[in-house]
């Protein structure tokens, strides 16, 4: 592998379209990843994502931990070391912000937390869509006996940890300041596969994604403002019985202080991701 495939799904139904079936049955198989173009989702409602999730997360440490996520809804705020993806390593030099019941998002009153959560709110419903979308290209693609039990299998997405763990995450990996140096092995974001049936990775230019390769190295991910990353989580890998494959990956870049002159211009990372989940864990 020596980069991530591309597949368009512009037409309303493109699980009829038997050239695109084979291109996503063929990344899915060999890769585990895609790039999604013409998903439908329009790039301003992106691009007021990102600035929301900005917003938030360079307001004080005080404000951020009133929303400290709840371990029972998988919702609110993670800080900063709050979060270790490979267990063998130091704590991720991260932050997030998860949405996982929409219903319980919609209904709370969170003053400095609204703006982000409103927006987080209208972009998951337009990543279920797409979600929707191509878990019904897989089910062709798999030639499943009926193409559909994909999608019905995620009808409780937004429902919260009783139902459904799909949970959207705005991840944020700030400068660090020189006080803090990384400990040895210390990653941004830990070796580690997506644990859910897919996930939708929505980037800014910041770069710094890695994913492991059949023979073991890694590549760079590019960025592609044109379209949304995809890829197999565990749960789908196993209930393909490894006909689809979830593929390693790492966020391995620290965003450094760019000094200029006399004035240094914090560098900082964002990304959105919607990891999905299937109701059940297994076939």
């Amino acid at each position: 592998m020596s980069e991530i495939p591309v597949v368009d799904i512009r037409t309303e139904l493109p699980w009829e379209d038997d050239s695109l079936v084979a291109r996503l049955n063929s990344a899915f198989t060999t890769v585990g990843f895609v790039f999604v173009k013409n998903h439908g989702i329009d790039r301003e409602l992106i691009d007021q994502t990102f600035r929301a999730c900005t917003e938030f997360f360079t307001s004080p440490l005080d404000t951020k931990m009133k929303y400290v996520r709840n371990p029972t809804t998988n919702s609110g705020y993670v800080c900063m070391e709050g979060e270790t993806l490979n267990p063998s390593k130091p704590s991720d030099l991260k932050e997030c912000f998860n949405i996982c019941d929409t219903m319980i998002a919609r209904s709370a009153a969170d003053p400095e937390a609204q703006t982000l959560k409103e927006i987080l709110l209208e972009i998951h419903r337009s990543a279920t869509y797409v979600a929707m979308k191509l878990l019904q290209l897989m089910g062709h693609a798999l030639e499943l006996k009926d193409p559909c039990v994909l999608v019905d299998s995620h009808r409780d997405i937004g429902k919260g940890s009783a139902h459904n763990m799909t949970t959207l995450r705005a991840l944020y990996y700030p400068p660090l300041p020189s006080s803090l140096l990384p400990k040895p092995g210390q990653m941004r974001c830990g070796e580690h596969v997506d644990y859910g049936s897919i996930t939708l990775l929505f980037q800014d230019p910041g770069g710094g994604l890695q994913v492991r390769c059949v023979d073991g190295g890694y590549i760079d991910v590019p960025y592609r403002p044109d379209a949304i990353l995809v890829n197999i989580g565990a749960l789908m890998e196993r209930w393909t019985g490894d006909i689809y494959k979830a593929t390693m990956m790492i966020r391995a870049h620290t965003p450094p202080a760019a000094t200029q002159g006399t004035h240094t211009r914090r560098r900082h990372k964002k990304e959105l991701c919607s990891t999905v989940h299937c109701i059940f864990c297994a076939p």
